[in-house]
């Protein structure tokens, strides 16, 4: 027998938007469904939509709302969206937008505050939606064809120019776009036939903004002579999604190939790949390359001319090259023969103190993002009684701190000289505390120990290990 919530006969009965919206949710269906809501009239009809299908198929909803906090309508659209919600009886939560007055979007220079609140929006929705989470949005045929445009635009690569995708993951979470295929003039007859009270927000009608001239002017002289424009470019879009997966193909072999095996770092990050090994592909597949490997993350793949200047930085200063890419949520970063993807902080919050005291057994430490905890060992290591009785300190100033590591003879080495020796990254070194223990250096965590700090014969050791929070908060393990 077949599932009672996909049956024919169920579906048969739904209204073509309904039967369009629930074949997009039928296998996320047991996930929480989030639903990105501004209260306009296409999130108005989504949002209607997923409610009348919640109860017969048992869907968990929640909608989310932006306050872009742009207008002074602002907050007259929340509390609308707000009502609305109520009245449907389903929770809501939203977000304000904080903004500089030199960063609010306005004239031309809102093209790039716009981007910004895209990126706000999307780690608004982040920081509430777990892993197992969905977030739904309410994007359109229409979107998807001046999406297409706008990228033709600026020069975007296949990927870019694939448009949206019906599902991805994007800063973190599974973002699926249900009515890619559905017209706008269906979303406006489902609101007008269920008679919705919906917002407009007069920056719509901007012709500063890129998107609105090109809905409010050059869209209908293109339609006006091939009226099936928007339906051919969004079939464009799936033929660049189509070839795109394909290059991904060779991605996936060139990312395993350049993959760099050896020690374990103490901290978590995104994967390695050999320099030498990258360096050894043509110019297409090493940016081919990044663009796979920001995307399988769920980042936002930077621009052609950053990805472009990052690799010619690497091309022209070899294996002694050290340049620096953001990918929107991640960095890579060089060191020595590897090239990292080293995740950002998710929390805006950072702990901004030099040191900390530590009475055990367990310390959560914000800024570095980790958890120091300790664990009994019978290999060599710190003296647990001295780590019990004595006044234990993290420090995260380096100084002129000597060590004498267990096992490598009489004479003191400088903490500085045997990080440089060390294949751990700079970027980890100022994420890992220093130990002291009644003021004298005893242990960099899972680095090293002093001679002097250990336990002697018969007694009982302790090793301190380091947990890296953004592990743990990250959605998906390390693709490599």
């Amino acid at each position: 027998m077949g599932d009672s919530k996909t049956s024919p006969n169920r579906t048969d009965r739904l209204h073509p938007l309904q039967r369009a919206v629930w074949r997009a949710l039928a296998p996320y269906r047991k996930k929480r469904i989030n639903v990105a809501f501004s209260g306009g009239n296409d999130s108005t009809a989504l949002l209607s939509v997923i409610a009348s299908l919640r109860e017969p198929f048992g869907l968990r909803v929640r909608v989310l709302h932006v306050n872009h906090n742009w207008t002074p309508e602002s907050s007259a659209w929340e509390k609308h969206c707000k009502n609305f919600c109520r009245h449907l009886d389903l929770p809501f939560k939203s977000f304000t937008l904080e903004w500089r007055d030199d960063s609010r979007p306005r004239g031309n220079s809102g093209k790039f505050g716009e981007a910004r609140a895209r990126e706000q929006r999307y780690q608004s929705f982040a920081s509430v939606c777990g892993v197992e989470d969905l977030l739904v949005t309410a994007h359109h045929l229409e979107d998807q064809g001046e999406t297409l445009i706008l990228r033709l635009m600026r020069g975007s690569a296949i990927r870019g120019l694939g448009a949206m995708r019906p599902a991805q993951s994007l800063y973190g979470i599974m973002v699926l776009r249900p009515l890619l295929a559905v017209p706008k003039d269906q979303l406006q007859a489902w609101v007008a036939e269920h008679n919705l009270d919906t917002v407009c927000d007069g920056s719509n009608f901007d012709e500063t903004y890129d998107r609105n001239l090109l809905r409010r002017r050059v869209f209908p002289i293109l339609q006006s002579r091939w009226p099936n424009t928007v339906n051919a470019l969004a079939r464009s879009a799936g033929h660049f999604q189509e070839a795109q997966s394909i290059l991904d193909g060779v991605a996936a072999e060139d990312l395993a190939a350049c993959k760099r095996s050896g020690r374990v770092n103490v901290l978590w990050d995104l994967g390695s790949v050999s320099k030498l090994r990258l360096l050894k592909l043509d110019g297409p597949r090493i940016l081919n390359l990044l663009r796979y490997w920001v995307d399988i993350n769920g980042l936002q793949v930077p621009s052609e001319r950053a990805l472009r200047e990052f690799v010619r930085q690497l091309v022209s200063g070899g294996q002694s090259a050290s340049p620096v890419l953001s990918a929107g949520g991640a960095n890579f970063r060089c060191h020595r023969d590897r090239i990292f993807l080293v995740p950002e902080p998710r929390l805006t919050e950072r702990t901004s103190s030099e040191s900390q005291v530590w009475q055990g057994p367990e310390l959560s430490v914000r800024g570095p993002d980790i958890v120091v905890t300790t664990r009994s060992t019978r290999t060599r290591g710190l003296s647990a009684e001295l780590f019990r009785e004595g006044t234990v300190e993290l420090r995260w100033r380096r100084g002129r701190q000597t060590v004498r590591p267990i096992g490598r003879g009489r004479h003191r080495r400088s903490l500085r000289k045997l990080l440089q020796e060390s294949d751990l990254p700079p970027w980890q070194r100022e994420r890992i505390p220093l130990v002291f223990i009644n003021g004298r250096f005893a242990a960099m965590p899972q680095v090293v120990v002093d001679e002097s700090c250990t336990a002697g014969a018969g007694e009982r050791t302790i090793e301190i290990q380091i947990r890296d929070l953004r592990k743990e908060e990250w959605p998906e393990n390390d693709p490599l």
